[in-house]
């Protein structure tokens, strides 16, 4: 088996489905409920990952392109996350310069281009939010 994402969603609703309810009452019930969440919320993380970098990575140069700045960050060797993450860090260490430069400015251009910086950071944060939890109604005893 290869498909972590599934692999974490499997592990995730066995603690939900099976292991929780056998420990209801007790502290662990809640440790097993949060164990299961997290490996549901980071499967679903890790099943966007690439994509969400490759498109981070995409709009940051188009943001150093438009703010005139050079993006001499080569592309990501290849489309590992580890290689993906380097080549986005690298282009958010530039992105923070031409920020810092934009707002030291005070001219119309500066400003619209340090809106669509904000517009970017914002999406980007929306982007990695995983999905609200499944909170099952609590059964009456």
């Amino acid at each position: 088996m290869s498909d972590i994402t599934m692999i974490l969603g499997r592990i995730g609703a066995t603690l939900g489905r099976d292991v929780v309810p056998h420990l209801e009452g007790h502290y662990a019930a809640g440790h097993a409920r949060m164990s299961g969440l997290l490996a549901v919320m980071a499967g679903e993380l890790l099943e966007k990952e690439a994509d969400l970098l490759v498109t981070e990575i995409t709009r940051v140069r188009g943001l150093l392109e438009a703010g005139g700045m050079d993006s001499d960050v080569p592309e990501a060797p290849s489309l590992r996350l580890s290689d993906l993450r380097k080549t986005r860090n690298a282009l958010a260490e530039k992105l923070i310069t031409l920020q810092t430069q934009l707002e030291a400015r005070d001219d119309e251009g500066a400003t619209a281009l340090n809106t669509q910086i904000w517009g970017h950071l914002l999406s980007t944060s929306v982007a990695r939010m995983p999905s609200p939890p499944v909170f099952h109604e609590a059964e009456e005893a």
